[in-house]
């Protein structure tokens, strides 16, 4: 057994060294992988390590059914968030592949970076920062709870690349040339996440230029997508799409952003569009924002979700205050934590956590279970 260690010890390092010729200058190397904590080291690069430590994870099964943007609808065509970080990792690796890049941490940042998405997208986080923000606690940011959830909860030990990436992945269209802040350090990353909380709206840049790349795949990769699910649900027209240089079909807008991103980056260290481009893109965002993300026949069940998230968090937070070790989230949630995060994590915290990390299906399971009279059993 030593020797078959020894071996793959021996095989690890030749491909960081084959890694060290292939990739860029700029690109993120193996060597230069930095984790928390030390572990023993296997035949994976670690960056690869980090990939299967996401889809391994309890998190990442729970994508299976987190909805991107359309909810509540019985179509089984209709992006959901497990679909979503399949699109931006395969879309940003084959960019990667062809700009010669770290592959591993482009699919490690494009599969965990959404994670830390309440039930119901982008309006739940809505629903969950307010009430956050209500009772004390600060503001909810999805892009913070994914780093929160891979550190604290679920605790993976990734890389600081990865949790970078995460951090920093939302704000994709905040300009054509997307430039790494390079030779980031932890106490960055702790400084970033609370500049995050501060303002989620921050725009933050990350620290490597496969974190640049998935930023800006993120949102090419749900654009076109969720057009075609608009008109599959028929409340858009091919028609009524923009007409850009992008074209108004998901293949040919990809294709056109793949070629230009590919052009505009190729031996740079940066992440780039043309202006043309950009612009096109920006267009094409406004037209979805719009059209679709507040389009009237999504948005029927919203004042439903909205008190059901108030109802749920009330209902937890009490019934932890009040009965603590016998309460339905530590029976549910808490007792399997370690204790650094329970002792170092709040009541409204904890409650917070456990409603973001549910799926729609167990959102709405949990609270029929807590507010709908169940059959009393007199054995």
């Amino acid at each position: 057994m030593k020797n078959i260690i020894t071996h793959l010890d021996s095989y690890r390092q030749m491909a960081e060294v084959q890694e060290e010729r292939h990739l860029v200058k700029d690109a993120s190397l193996s060597k230069n992988h930095q984790r928390r904590h030390k572990l023993n080291e296997d035949y994976r690069l670690p960056y690869k390590r980090d990939v299967d430590c996401i889809i391994h994870s309890k998190a990442y099964a729970r994508y299976m059914d987190k909805t991107q943007v359309v909810y509540l609808v019985e179509n089984a065509h209709i992006s959901y968030r497990a679909l979503h970080v399949q699109l931006v990792s395969n879309f940003a690796r084959g960019i990667a592949q062809i700009l010669r890049l770290n592959i591993d941490l482009v699919e490690a940042i494009a599969l965990g970076h959404d994670v830390g998405h309440p039930p119901f997208g982008h309006e739940g986080e809505v629903y969950l920062s307010s009430l956050s923000q209500e009772y004390g606690n600060g503001v909810f940011a999805h892009p913070w709870q994914s780093c929160h959830l891979f550190s604290e909860i679920e605790p993976l030990n990734l890389g600081l690349a990865v949790y970078d990436g995460f951090l920093c992945h939302d704000g994709g269209l905040c300009g054509p040339v997307l430039k790494p802040c390079y030779g980031k350090t932890w106490e960055d990353h702790i400084r970033e996440k609370k500049q995050k909380l501060a303002d989620p709206d921050k725009n933050i840049w990350p620290g490597t230029l496969e974190g640049c790349l998935v930023k800006l795949c993120d949102t090419i990769s749900y654009l076109g997508r969720d057009i075609e699910d608009a008109i599959s649900l028929g409340i858009l027209s091919r028609d009524s799409v923009p007409k850009t240089v992008l074209g108004t079909s998901n293949q040919q807008i990809l294709n056109v952003l793949a070629a230009d991103l590919i052009a505009m980056s190729y031996v740079k260290d940066y992440i780039a569009l043309s202006d043309e481009v950009y612009e096109a893109l920006c267009i094409l965002r406004r037209f979805n924002f719009e059209n679709i993300y507040v389009h009237p026949k999504l948005k029927v069940e919203s004042k439903r979700i909205q008190k059901g998230y108030r109802t749920l968090f009330e209902i937890l937070l009490d019934d932890l205050h009040k009965h603590q070790e016998n309460s339905y989230i530590w029976k549910s949630f808490l007792h399997n934590k370690g204790e650094g995060y329970l002792s170092s994590t709040t009541p409204i915290q904890k409650v917070i956590d456990y409603i973001s990390g549910m799926t729609n299906t167990y959102f709405v399971r949990t609270l029929e279970k807590l507010i709908i009279p169940q059959r009393i059993e007199l054995a």
